[in-house]
C-alpha cells in the first residue's frame, strides 16, 4: 500500500506540522521494517514491531498526539493488511486464538465484539472471558490476555490473572513485566490497596512473587544507561532492598523517582546499615533520605543524624496520626513532647511539620487562624488545639467555632459536611483543652453560660427593655411607664443597652435553632439517649426547658412517657414512633399530645414512619420504593446535603450516601448527566452497606469507584435507620420531583390521617371520619371527600369541587392543632379544608355556594 500524503498535505496548524511529520516519519520506517519482517516470515520480530508502534504512538510527543492520531488512518490501514495476512484470525468462536495477534486489527476487532455480543465501537470488555479462564485455570488463555492489545480489563482481573497463573506455576517474568508495564499501579491491586492507598481487601498469594519480578524490572529500568522516567516506573508498592535508597541518593533526574526509591522495604540489618551509609552525607541529602524514610515509616532509626534521639515516641506518634481532620489526644501529644524535651521537639517539627502537634504546643497560632479565616479543614481542627491566649475564655473561643460553623453552613452541599466534621473535631480538641469531659458537655456548658450571664434587661432614658422567653423563642419588649410599645423607638434603637440585647437575643434564637435542628432532631432520629445529669443540664438552657418536656422518652425501665413522667436517675432514650408502633402506642400517644395541647419541637409522635413492604422482603438487599421518579439535581442535592447526604460523581456506584449508624451506609443509586446537581436526576435503588472504597481501572477504562460495601439485607437493617433514610428520600421526592403532581406521598397521607383521627376524637367531630387516605365530611349540603395526598375535593356521588378560591383552606382554620413544630404548610392546608367543610353551613362564599348547588342539584333528592 502506497503511503498517504504528508504531514504539509494534511489539515494540521503550521505550529505542529513539523513535529507531526516528524512522528509519521517514523512510524512509516517501522511500517517499512514490519513488511520486511513478514516477507522474512519472522512472526517474532512482527510482534516486536507491533509493540513498538503502539508504544510510539501512545506515548508519542504530547504536543503532536492529539493532532497525529486523527491522521494515521493510513498507517494503521497499512498494518491492518499486514497484520491480518500474517496472523489469520481463524474461527470466530476461538477467543484464544483471536485475541492472540500482536495488532488489534479492525477484522480482529469486529470478530471479537461479536464474539463478546456487543457494538465494536464500545469499549471491549474482557473481564468475563477472563474470569471464565480463571474458573478452568487455561494458563494459554491467562497468557494471551495478559498481553493482547485487543480489549480492556480491569485492575483487579488482572491481578486474578497474575494470581492463577502463579497458583499454577506459570507465572512468568515476561508477562508480569507487561502487566506493570500496562498498568504501573498494578502493584497496589495486588496487596489490597488503592492508588490513595485505601485498603480494598486482601493481597493476593502472588504478590511476592510478582515484586520479585517488578522489583528486577525497577532496578533494570533504573540503573539502565538512560533511566526511565518516572511515567515508566511501576508504581505499586516500593521496591525491596538498601541498593534502591543507594540509588535515589545518586539520582539527578525526576525527584519523584528518588522519593519512590528512597523508601524502599528495608530489612532489619538493612535499616541498622542506612544511618552508617548516610553518616558522611551532606546535611542535605540526610534531610532528603529522612523525607523518604518518614513515608517508609520508619524515619525513626534516622533521628541520632539530627540530635533527636528522645523524639522518637514523639515521632511514631505523629507519623501514626491519619491524613485529613481526626480527634487526636492532646494529653498524649504533650506527654510524647515533655519526654522528648520542648526544644528536641519543636527541632524534631522542622523535618516532620505537623500543624496539630505546633498548635498543641501553641508555636503557630497566627497562622492557625488565618487558615481558619480561609476555612482550612486541618487549620480548624488545630484552632481547637490551640492553648488559650492571655484574656482569652473557652467561651471566646468556642464562639469563634461557632462563627466559623456557621459560615461553612454556606458552602456547598459536600464541602457544608467536611465542614462542619472539622468543627466537631476542634470542638473536641477545645473541651480536651478546658478539661471538659467531651465535646458535648463544653458545648451545653458554654450555651448554659450564654444564656446566663448576659443582661435580661436594661434602661434607655424613660424606656424599659427587656428579654423575657415565650417558649424556646426569646422576645424583645419595648415599655414606657408600664405600657408596652408596639414599635422600637429610634432613640431605643440606637442605645448600647438595647443593642446589646438584641445581639443576646440573635445568640438565643441561634442556640434554640441548633437545639432543634441538632441536638432534638438528632435524638430523635437515632432514638439517642441522654445520660443521667443530661437532662437537667439542658434543661437550664430557655431552649431546653421549653423542647425536652414536650418529647416522648423511655427510662431504663422500659417507661414510655414525658419528660416529667419517667425516672431521669438513669439514662432515658428519645423514642422513636417505630418503638410506639412496634408497643402499640403509637395512636395512643397521638391522642395524648393532641388532647394535651403539647407542640414537640420536632415531628415524632407524628413522625412519617416507613416500614419494611413484603415487596421489600422479597427483594433482598435493594428497595425500589422510589425508582423512576425523577427530581431536580440542584433542589434534591441541597434537601440530601441537609440531611447529612453526601453527593457523588456518576461512575459511582452509588450518588448518593448517607451514615446510618450502626457501621451501616444508605447508598443512593441515580442516573443523572455530568454532576449530581447540573439537572435532572432519575432516582434508582437503595441499599444499606458495611463500608465501601473504589479502585481505576486499566488501559484507559474509566477510573471510577467501584462500592466495596457488602449490602446487608433489608430485613437485618435496623427499622429507626431503615425508616429514617426513607423519610429523607420521600422530602427529595416530594419536594424537588419535576412533576409534583405525578407522586403523591403515601407516608405523608398517613401521617395527616392519624393527625387527623385523634383531632376527630379530641374535638368530637361527628361529621368527620377517616378512611385510609381519604376524609369523609358529611355536612350540611353535602357529603365530601378529602385526599389526603392532594387536598382535592369530591361531592358525593361524583362531583368534584374544583373552584376553590386561593383563601380556602390556605389560612389555619381556628380549631386546627399542630402538635409539633416543624413546618408543615400541606397539612395545614388539607385538614383545615376538613374543618371548613365540616362547618359547611357557615360557607358564604358564593363560587362555593353555587358549585355545591349545582352539583348536589344533579344528583337528585335521593342522593
Amino acid at each position: 500500500m502506497e503511503r498517504s500524503p504528508s504531514a504539509d498535505d494534511l489539515d494540521i496548524p503550521e505550529d505542529y506540522r513539523g513535529v507531526v511529520r516528524e512522528q509519521r516519519e517514523a512510524l512509516w520506517r517501522l511500517v517499512d521494517r514490519a513488511r520486511a519482517a513478514a516477507r522474512a516470515d519472522d512472526p517474532r520480530g512482527l510482534r516486536e514491531l507491533a509493540e513498538e508502534i503502539r508504544s510510539r504512538i501512545e506515548q508519542g510527543d504530547d504536543r503532536a498526539l492529539g493532532n497525529l492520531t486523527p491522521h494515521l488512518a493510513d498507517l494503521v490501514a497499512a498494518l491492518d493488511v499486514l497484520y491480518d495476512a500474517a496472523f489469520p484470525a481463524g474461527r470466530g468462536d476461538d477467543v484464544t486464538a483471536l485475541l492472540a495477534a500482536p495488532w488489534p486489527t479492525a477484522h480482529r476487532k469486529a470478530l471479537l465484539a461479536a464474539f463478546l455480543g456487543c457494538d465494536v465501537r464500545h469499549r471491549l470488555q474482557l473481564d468475563e472471558v477472563a474470569e471464565r479462564a480463571v474458573a478452568a485455570t487455561d494458563t494459554r488463555l491467562l497468557g494471551v490476555l495478559i498481553r493482547t492489545p485487543l480489549g480492556t480489563l480491569r485492575r483487579e482481573t488482572v491481578a486474578r490473572i497474575l494470581d492463577a497463573l502463579h497458583r499454577a506455576g506459570a507465572l512468568e517474568a515476561d508477562l508480569v513485566e507487561r502487566a506493570v508495564t500496562d498498568d504501573p499501579y498494578l502493584g497496589l491491586a495486588l496487596a489490597g490497596r488503592s492508588p490513595t492507598d485505601e485498603a480494598t481487601g486482601p493481597s493476593l498469594a502472588c504478590r511476592d512473587a510478582v515484586r520479585t519480578h517488578v522489583d528486577a524490572l525497577t532496578w533494570r529500568l533504573v540503573s539502565a544507561p538512560e533511566p526511565a522516567d518516572w511515567d515508566a516506573l511501576p508504581k505499586g508498592p516500593a521496591p525491596r532492598g538498601l541498593r534502591f535508597v543507594q540509588a535515589a541518593l545518586a539520582w539527578q533526574g525526576d525527584p519523584r523517582v528518588a522519593r519512590h526509591l528512597g523508601a524502599a522495604e528495608l530489612t532489619d540489618e538493612e535499616r541498622t546499615a542506612l544511618p552508617h551509609l548516610l553518616r558522611d552525607r551532606s546535611p542535605e541529602e540526610q534531610r532528603r533520605a529522612f523525607g523518604w524514610r518518614r513515608r517508609a515509616g520508619d524515619a525513626d532509626a534516622l533521628l541520632p543524624l539530627f540530635g533527636l534521639e528522645g523524639a522518637g515516641p514523639l515521632l511514631r506518634l505523629i507519623r501514626a496520626m491519619p491524613d485529613g481532620v481526626t480527634r487526636q489526644d492532646r494529653a498524649a501529644l504533650l506527654a510524647a513532647v515533655e519526654d522528648a524535651g520542648a526544644d528536641t521537639a519543636r527541632r524534631l517539627l522542622e523535618h516532620e511539620p505537623n500543624e496539630l502537634v505546633s498548635a498543641a504546643l501553641g508555636e503557630n497560632r497566627a497562622q492557625v487562624l488565618k487558615r481558619v479565616r480561609h476555612h482550612s479543614l486541618q487549620g480548624i481542627a488545630a484552632f481547637g488545639m490551640l492553648p488559650l491566649a492571655a484574656h482569652e475564655t473557652v467561651l471566646d473561643r468556642y464562639l469563634a467555632l461557632r462563627d466559623s460553623a456557621k459560615k461553612g453552613a454556606l458552602l456547598g452541599p459536600n464541602r457544608r459536611h467536611s465542614h462542619a466534621a472539622a468543627i466537631a473535631v476542634a470542638l473536641d480538641h477545645l473541651a480536651q483543652v478546658a478539661g471538659a469531659p467531651d465535646a458535648g458537655r463544653l458545648e451545653w456548658d458554654c450555651e448554659a453560660r450564654l444564656a446566663e450571664e448576659a443582661p435580661t434587661e436594661a434602661e434607655a432614658g424613660p424606656y424599659r427593655i427587656a428579654l423575657r422567653f415565650d417558649g424556646a423563642d426569646s422576645v424583645l419588649t419595648v415599655s414606657r411607664a408600664g405600657r408596652t410599645l408596639k414599635s422600637v423607638p429610634a432613640a431605643v434603637r440606637a442605645d448600647p443597652g438595647y443593642q446589646e440585647l438584641r445581639r443576646h437575643q440573635g445568640r438565643l434564637r441561634e442556640q434554640a435553632r441548633r437545639m432543634r435542628t441538632g441536638l432534638v432532631e438528632r435524638l430523635v432520629a437515632t432514638a439517642g439517649t441522654l445520660a443521667p445529669d443530661e437532662p437537667d443540664r439542658l434543661r437550664s438552657l430557655p431552649a431546653g426547658a421549653a423542647m425536652l418536656p414536650a418529647l416522648l422518652w423511655r427510662d431504663r425501665a422500659g417507661t414510655i412517657g414525658l419528660l416529667d413522667e419517667v425516672d431521669t436517675t438513669g439514662p432515658v432514650t428519645a423514642v422513636h414512633p417505630v418503638e410506639l408502633h412496634e408497643r402499640g402506642l403509637l395512636a395512643h400517644w397521638q391522642r395524648q399530645l393532641v388532647r394535651r395541647r403539647l407542640r414537640q419541637p420536632v415531628k415524632q409522635a407524628f413522625r412519617e414512619l416507613y416500614l419494611l413492604t413484603p415487596a421489600e422482603h422479597e427483594a433482598g438487599d435493594v428497595s425500589w420504593r422510589f425508582a423512576g421518579q425523577t427530581v431536580d439535581g440542584k433542589v434534591a442535592a441541597q434537601l440530601l446535603s441537609g440531611r447529612g447526604w453526601s453527593t457523588h460523581g456518576e461512575y459511582d456506584d452509588h450518588q448518593a450516601t448517607r451514615t446510618v449508624g450502626g457501621g451501616l451506609v444508605a447508598a443512593l443509586a441515580c442516573e443523572f448527566n455530568g454532576y449530581f446537581g447540573m439537572g435532572e436526576v432519575r432516582v434508582g435503588g437503595l441499599r444499606f452497606l458495611t463500608g465501601g472504597s473504589s479502585a481505576p481501572g486499566r488501559r484507559g477504562a474509566p477510573a471510577g469507584p467501584d462500592s466495596a460495601g457488602s449490602p446487608v439485607p433489608l430485613a437485618d437493617v435496623p427499622p429507626v435507620a431503615f425508616s429514617e433514610a426513607m423519610r429523607d428520600l420521600d422530602l427529595v421526592v416530594s419536594v424537588a420531583g419535576t412533576v409534583p403532581e405525578a407522586y403523591q406521598s403515601p407516608a405523608q397521607a398517613v401521617g395527616r390521617a392519624q393527625l387527623l383521627a385523634a383531632l376527630v376524637a379530641d374535638l368530637g367531630l361527628a361529621r368527620v371520619a377517616v378512611e385510609g387516605h381519604t376524609a369523609v365530611v358529611r355536612g350540611t349540603r353535602a357529603t365530601y371527600r378529602v385526599q389526603l395526598t392532594s387536598g382535592s375535593i369530591h361531592v358525593e356521588p361524583a362531583g368534584h369541587l374544583c373552584v376553590v378560591p386561593a383563601s380556602f383552606g390556605t389560612t389555619a382554620h381556628r380549631r386546627l392543632f399542630l402538635p409539633f413544630a416543624d413546618e408543615d404548610r400541606m397539612t395545614s392546608i388539607i385538614l383545615s379544608k376538613v374543618l371548613l367543610l365540616a362547618e359547611d353551613e357557615q360557607i358564604t362564599d358564593p363560587s362555593i355556594l353555587t358549585q355545591l348547588a349545582s352539583l348536589t342539584a344533579a344528583a337528585g333528592p335521593d342522593s
